[in-house]
């Protein structure tokens, strides 16, 4: 089996392993040694002061001369952001007093009534993108829309976009996407839906019987993403006829994802069956591993999406300081039950290589 194919040439990289952004996980270190080792590392935009994804774009350009590329995420409810008045005070109310719980414990002071807004960060993430020329833009939980994929291409920018269902790849298409990324029901992390579902099981469809299904829809190279951790998931979805992978909750378990060891050591330890589909942390459906606080939180509705979000964003950060496995969001996809290690991310795309070119 030959790893050169036309994505590798599209992307500039020797090895078709993508890294997922997986939100905050993904900084200059972890993207660099990914598109160092051949492949194409990713940095997370996800609420990152903008300031701050700039400085990360260049640490990476000072880490290496290979392609690498910047996730930013476009859900309709942040393009702008829901104000709070969309979330009702009884509803507010009743996700604070779980989430006061859990401040209790933390030592914050408890918070009341309706949270504030989520900041409006999108639009500058993507005139950073931009303006810098970033190798590489990747999209998730939106449609990219044609004139931002325009002003891509006046630039140079190779763009890809994640999706969910057949439908949502022919519309990325059209509009002038460069790759779509399937993303199958087995993937960590958000639901690459375009708008957020009533039923968590609508367009629940898993990596084995999406991927040929896009491959055989669209006329543009298909990555594959969900529950590929090891050679032989890169090998499966080649021969589905993807052109690579995407990988996000293997590289989230490396010595160089901005993870709190908690986390990283969860993602060892979990099986399969540990993970569950919620909306309890950010309103938006996601695959993570479940913990005390997600079960507290699963006894009443959530706030409309990132309202969510914003309502525990203090519980979130203070427990990631405080390595509370019990109360932070563990993002991880049902390929947990393959991974035992947390070796370097290079390695685990040399290793991905070499195992998927032996079979």
């Amino acid at each position: 089996m030959s790893l050169r194919t036309p994505l590798c040439d599209l992307l500039r990289i020797s090895v078709p392993i993508v890294q997922s952004g997986m939100g905050t996980l993904a900084g200059a270190e972890l993207a660099a040694a990914v598109s160092e080792a051949g492949g194409l590392g990713i940095i997370g935009s996800a609420w990152a002061e903008p300031e701050g994804l700039l400085d990360t774009i260049r640490e990476v350009r000072r880490r290496t001369s290979r392609p690498f590329g910047v996730n930013v995420l476009l859900p309709d409810e942040l393009r702008p952001p829901l104000p709070p008045e969309t979330a009702t005070e009884a509803a507010a109310q009743r996700v604070q007093t779980i989430a006061n719980q859990a401040r209790a414990q933390l030592r914050l002071s408890p918070r009341y009534g309706r949270p504030q807004a989520f900041p409006d960060l999108i639009p500058r993430y993507l005139e950073i993108v931009l303006e810098e020329r970033v190798p590489v833009l990747s999209i998730g939980l939106g449609h990219p829309g044609t004139d931002l994929l325009a002003r891509c291409k006046e630039r140079g920018i190779v763009t890809l976009a994640m999706v969910t269902t057949v439908e949502d790849a022919r519309l990325v298409e059209i509009e002038g996407v460069d790759v779509v990324v399937a993303q199958g029901a087995e993937a960590g992390g958000h639901r690459s839906h375009f708008r957020k579902p009533l039923d968590p099981g609508e367009g629940r469809i898993g990596t084995l019987t999406l991927v040929p299904q896009v491959v055989d829809a669209v006329g543009i190279p298909v990555l594959a993403a969900g529950g590929i951790a090891d050679g032989r998931g890169l090998a499966a979805v080649l021969a589905l006829g993807a052109q690579g992978a995407l990988v996000g909750t293997r590289f989230a378990a490396t010595r160089e994802a901005v993870a709190p060891e908690a986390y990283r050591l969860a993602l060892v330890n979990a099986r399969a069956e540990d993970t569950v589909l919620t909306d309890r942390w950010t309103g938006r459906w996601a695959r993570v591993i479940a913990n005390p606080l997600l079960a507290d939180l699963s006894r009443t509705d959530p706030l409309p999406p990132y309202l969510q979000q914003s309502a525990l964003q203090d519980v979130m950060e203070e427990a990631a300081a405080q390595n509370r496995r019990d109360l932070l969001p563990l993002y991880g996809g049902q390929s947990v039950g393959l991974i035992h290690d947390l070796p370097g991310a290079g390695d685990v795309v040399r290793r991905m290589a070499r195992e998927a070119t032996s079979r």
